[in-house]
């Protein structure tokens, strides 16, 4: 295996212990799993409870009234929705985060992921409210794999080669640069890792066939679809562009073709202004 894709797993974070113990009861209690079981794992942690009664009452959801306890919230979005989330939200504050390898600042980078996060929920949240809120943790986790490769190349100290690299290409690709690094891209990483922390198979799925959502089963090929286009209106430094835009209304049409339609208005509508200017219907 490539040596900085080795050192990447072997640094991955660890679960906290309230998630572990969470998916462990989730996973193994199949039919019988309660929703109280679920809420009394939960609400020993505050600061999990706290997390997932602010995802609950966010713009990922959309709900009409406040919801103030975690019995509402297992409820309103399901057992399963609970873990991956709990899940992934661990994830993304379990760590320190530093794209510089990629030229990107930080800040603005995870601005850019909150966006993103916010369209892809916004986009389904009148027509598919369901596949709004399963999608929510593969949004919150889309540039995963950015994050921990950069936090590879820094502590391996091949931060400034891989910059140098992404500078050389004009950084249109970074794609072909970090399967230079790592022998793979940061979406087709992001499948492994959700196999990893043991996401619902669904998701796994889901985020496996980003880059080819025409070879995904037809449980997911919806859920995969809108991940890839998502991710051509904010890939970072082509999203939004010309080329991306003609990408990203590709795979919506491509999508059509087999019998998965989405809303094309919504979409449009909902866009950042340079990804709504370039975009030619």
């Amino acid at each position: 295996m490539n040596e900085l894709l080795l050192k990447t797993i072997d640094n991955l974070p660890p679960l906290p212990e309230t998630v572990m113990k969470l998916q462990q009861y989730v996973d193994s209690s199949g039919s019988e799993v309660q929703v109280q079981g679920v809420v009394d794992i939960i609400s020993k942690d505050p600061l999990l409870t706290g997390d997932l009664l602010r995802l609950a009452n966010s713009p990922y959801y959309g709900f009409s009234r406040e919801i103030s306890t975690l019995n509402q919230v297992v409820s309103l979005l399901g057992i399963s929705n609970v873990k991956n989330v709990a899940i992934a939200n661990s994830l993304r504050s379990g760590f320190k985060i530093d794209v510089s390898p990629y030229g990107l600042d930080t800040q603005e980078f995870l601005g850019n992921c909150s966006r993103e996060a916010d369209f892809l929920s916004e986009w389904f949240s009148q027509s598919d409210k369901k596949l709004a809120q399963v999608l929510v943790p593969c949004a919150m986790l889309l540039r995963l794999g950015m994050m921990l490769f950069a936090n590879t190349l820094i502590q391996s100290g091949k931060d400034k080669e891989f910059l140098a690299q992404l500078k050389a290409n004009n950084f249109t690709d970074i794609g072909a640069v970090e399967n230079e690094f790592y022998g793979l891209d940061h979406l087709t990483f992001l499948g492994f890792l959700f196999d990893h922390w043991k996401f619902d198979e669904v998701l796994i799925q889901s985020t496996a066939y980003i880059t080819m959502p025409h070879a995904a089963s037809d449980e997911v090929k919806k859920n995969a679809y809108a991940l890839a286009v998502t991710n051509k209106v904010f890939e970072p430094y082509q999203g939004g562009s010309v080329y991306n835009m003609e990408d990203a209304l590709a795979l919506i049409k491509e999508a059509k073709t087999q019998n998965i339609n989405f809303d094309l208005n919504r979409f449009m509508e909902i866009l950042p202004p340079n990804a709504k200017a370039n975009l030619k219907v």
